[in-house]
């Protein structure tokens, strides 16, 4: 038997009581796994709920890709999420963009971590406007695209990755007031609930990082959690 922590991303129907669930892992990346009778017990079903954080046991056979979980068990107990529709609708975001974005096989320890701290932190936190722009900008350490913050600058260059105070030759980049909205969000931290940001320029920065993920990952589409993550979160 092996073990692993992870990080709920899908879970798809197999059989009539069976389910394969992905799973971001510590020890290495996403990971697919079958879930049997999930679906006989309502009890097995919630654990493998979005973004929950599981201690799993599981049997591997080396010639199969798919691992047999045998038991699973919560690491992690949300108090608040599962009882507040904001802070769903914000784990949604969340667990759409990473299943858009996370491809990798192998292990990745610090994005794990990343992963389950913003979560510990959406749970904890009151204030949390500004947590999925603050997520989008933080994954993109992990994701190898985190731009580069040039002194006094005054438009966020989407081909080249940068904050420049030169405009761009294309038209592919953001300019204007939230410029500086968008430099104190690069400098706050996670847990920073005092950055105060109109509920229309932080909509329109949302809308400016995604348009920056568009660019620069080829497969990244529209976000269907997006409209209902706007229409809830003011």
């Amino acid at each position: 038997m092996n073990t692993t922590v992870g990080i709920v991303l899908q879970k798809v129907d197999y059989s009539e009581t069976s389910l394969i669930v992905k799973v971001l892992t510590a020890d290495y990346g996403i990971k697919s796994f079958i879930y049997q009778g999930a679906k006989r017990s309502k009890k097995k079903g919630q654990l493998v709920s979005p973004l929950s954080v599981l201690n799993i046991t599981y049997f591997q056979r080396k010639e199969s890709d798919l691992a047999k979980i045998t038991t699973v068990e919560l690491d992690f107990i949300f108090k608040y999420i599962p009882f507040n529709p904001i802070k769903s609708s914000v784990v949604f975001f969340i667990n759409e963009v990473l299943l858009k974005t996370v491809k990798e096989e192998e292990a990745n320890v610090e994005l794990f971590e990343f992963v389950k701290h913003i979560l510990q932190v959406l749970d904890a936190q009151s204030n949390i406007a500004n947590l999925p722009i603050k997520f989008l900008l933080e994954l993109l350490k992990y994701l190898g695209y985190y731009p580069i913050i040039e002194e006094n600058a005054q438009f966020f260059d989407y081909l080249n990755g940068k904050l420049s105070k030169n405009q761009p030759n294309h038209p592919n980049y953001m300019s204007g007031e939230n410029i500086q909205y968008l430099l104190k969000l690069f400098n706050s931290t996670l847990t920073d609930q005092t950055l105060k940001i109109p509920s229309k320029n932080r909509h329109q920065i949302l809308a400016n990082i995604l348009d920056y993920y568009k660019v620069v990952l080829d497969d990244f589409k529209h976000l269907k959690s997006l409209d209902v993550l706007e229409a809830i979160l003011h």
